[in-house]
């Protein structure tokens, strides 16, 4: 039977837009290159997402926020921007007077797990996982999808949502505007001395750039950013030596900070897509906009533009179309 969209990768966005959909009578497949094993348990990979009001209200609409457990949710209740070596900061604190935080604080892979759980049994959807997309075709007849095992799958539209590196824009030839910063940024959950008291820390040093991110109670996620090579050396120090070198870049000022969980290294780069659709197919995501990270609001985009996108949808196929 012909799908109504198929959706090209199984991340958070693409998972998300499946979920918009599943209220609809739409039919539709998620085609992922990571076995199906993959998604319903994703391992941790260091990264924890800053999550808006608008965001929450969007996963609690999908389902999916009611499945993450209450204990792994921190409040973030302010932020603070340092430059350099001044002791003043840059704050932002909650605008609504009967609110306590500016959003929350979840890992990635907890997020993505949920996404998928909110959808494992649905009965509209299909999942291709275990194999790559080797050639797309989007034509005003339609979507046909080949995999790398053969199998061929067609539809009415094709939505890329595969990475910033996306193969789906350049199947599409849509042009991006992509920037390798030559910088990485490594992060790692600590534990330290000092109360956080669930405010987010950034402070643009000379010659790195550190954060710190609440989570528990005396716990954070530690991120550093360095050029590339210097990324990678200061990841391969061992648990102690890299305690103590974090403990130095931040200048101690949450005191000693204790490495709890293995550090990883994401080579940065930025991406702007020309255009985020084309006959018969869509971007969403990183694979649109692939923002940097120390705005912190690359998760919070892709989903609002994912929300939006599947609304769009959703009355269309309302309508038969």
């Amino acid at each position: 039977m012909r799908n109504h969209v198929i959706i090209i990768g199984g991340g958070p966005a693409g998972l998300a837009l499946a979920g918009r959909l599943a209220a609809t009578a739409a039919r539709v497949t998620i085609v992922e290159r990571q076995p199906i094993d993959a998604l319903a348990d994703p391992a941790p990979d260091g990264r924890d997402i800053a999550l808006t009001h608008r965001s929450v209200a969007i996963l609690r609409a999908l389902g999916a926020w009611q499945l993450i457990p209450r204990d792994e949710i921190h409040p973030l209740r302010a932020a603070r921007v340092f430059n350099g070596r001044s002791l003043l900061a840059l704050s932002f604190a909650p605008d609504a007077a009967d609110s306590d935080r500016l959003g929350h604080l979840v890992a990635n892979n907890l997020i993505r797990r949920a996404l998928f759980d909110a959808l494992a049994d649905h009965p509209q959807l299909a999942w291709q996982c275990g194999a790559g997309v080797v050639e797309l075709n989007a034509r005003r007849e339609g979507v046909r999808v080949l995999l790398d095992d053969g199998t061929q799958i067609t539809g009415d539209l094709a939505v890329g949502a595969d990475s910033r590196f996306s193969f789906v824009r350049d199947q599409l030839g849509i042009a991006a505007d992509c920037t390798r910063l030559g910088k990485s940024m490594l992060v790692c959950r600590v534990a330290h001395d000092m109360d956080h008291g669930g405010v987010a820390t950034e402070w643009f040093d000379h010659g790195q750039t550190v954060a710190l991110l609440p989570l528990g109670e005396g716990q954070s996620s530690a991120v550093l950013t360095l050029a590339d090579g210097a990324a990678k050396r200061v990841a391969a120090l061992s648990s102690d030596r890299l305690g103590e070198e974090l403990t130095r870049r931040f200048h101690r000022r949450f005191g000693t900070m204790r490495v709890i969980a293995p550090a990883h290294v994401y080579p940065l780069t930025t991406t702007w897509s020309r255009h985020f659709a084309a006959i018969r197919a869509a971007l969403v995501g990183d694979a649109a906009v692939g923002m940097h990270p120390v705005t912190a609001h690359g998760f919070n985009l892709g989903l609002s533009g994912v929300d939006r996108l599947g609304g769009l949808l959703a009355a269309t196929i309302a309508r038969g179309g």
